[in-house]
């Protein structure tokens, strides 16, 4: 079976609820709202690319549980196809209590890995890549996603990179192999030591051919293209919850790359869907439309 994009990464189950203004320890409190959806970097790009009419394959274990159910169902729910995914009986997906303030829509986010098992290199069969257009990989399940970013090269499969979790030495593997890799600006210090990111974009750079992205949420996100910093605001909207809205604009940013726009496009439409996320509690809850993405553009209200 063909797809545009096979994705490979950390696959979550989400417990969100909505933090009360006073709590008490060791006591119970009722609380706005709680919600259990599917989570997680991959997945949640997954989700993205899939509800923008992308064929979009999900990589990874499938456990013999009532966790993994809910996993595999809520990528099922956004149309993403799990026929790949493979059967591991003991592995759970990762687990994460997202604890959402009410006053500004950050979230803190607890998680467990228990029982988890990531895809392995021994794993991958050749003819994911080969009946792909893109690979998207997150930074998480590392051995894996690099074994799989290998042989994408191989084949001249372009990959898109989420990366914010591993060691340098992880990292800079990664990058040195995708095609455009996504960085926070947490991940991108954390590499280049530089704490500006028009300098870290610079860094990053000297050590890749890849196309470099950094994203810093309010402030907006900085490319390097043509040997310059291209930058992109991020556009005004009301913040109910940030969880997914990092994860949503890799998966809008390679939708937008398969569908043949250039760099400041990409970037544009990557912020413009994220803002549509943030007024949702949890990051697979509003997928907008691309109509409604090129809404929020045109209209151009930037932070």
């Amino acid at each position: 079976m063909c797809f545009d994009v096979v994705v490979s990464g950390l696959n979550v189950v989400d417990l969100l609820f909505t933090l009360p203004e006073q709590v008490k320890r060791d006591s119970k409190h009722e609380v706005e709202s709680i919600l259990i959806q599917g989570g997680a970097p991959a997945g949640n790009a997954a989700s993205v690319m899939a509800q923008l009419g992308m064929k979009t394959a999900f990589l990874g274990n499938e456990g013999d549980n009532v966790l993994s159910d809910i996993a595999k169902r809520e990528l099922q729910r956004c149309d993403v196809d799990t026929s790949l995914m493979l059967k591991k009986p003991e592995h759970n997906p990762a687990v994460a209590l997202v604890e959402i303030d009410p006053n500004n829509g950050e979230r803190t986010v607890f998680y467990s890995l228990n029982q988890y098992a990531a895809l392995a290199p021994k794993d991958i069969d050749d003819r994911w890549l080969r009946d792909t257009k893109l690979l998207f990989v997150d930074g998480y399940d590392r051995a894996g996603n690099i074994a799989l970013l290998k042989r994408a090269r191989e084949l001249g499969v372009p990959s898109v990179l989420d990366v914010e979790a591993g060691s340098r030495e992880e990292l800079l593997e990664m990058i040195r192999l995708g095609s455009h890799a996504i960085l926070p600006l947490e991940a991108a210090v954390a590499i280049t030591g530089k704490e500006k990111p028009e300098e870290a974009l610079v860094e990053l750079a000297k050590n890749s051919d890849a196309q470099f992205v950094i994203t810093d949420g309010a402030k907006g996100s900085w490319a390097w293209f043509n040997q310059d910093v291209v930058y992109q605001g991020a556009y005004k909207t009301k913040v109910v919850d940030t969880t997914g809205c990092g994860d949503s604009y890799h998966g809008a940013y390679a939708y937008a790359l398969l569908n043949g726009m250039n760099i400041k496009e990409r970037m544009q439409f990557a912020s413009a869907y994220a803002s549509l996320v943030a007024q949702h509690i949890g990051g697979r809850t509003f997928h907008p439309s691309a109509e409604q993405v090129f809404e929020v553009i045109n209209r151009n209200e930037l932070l």
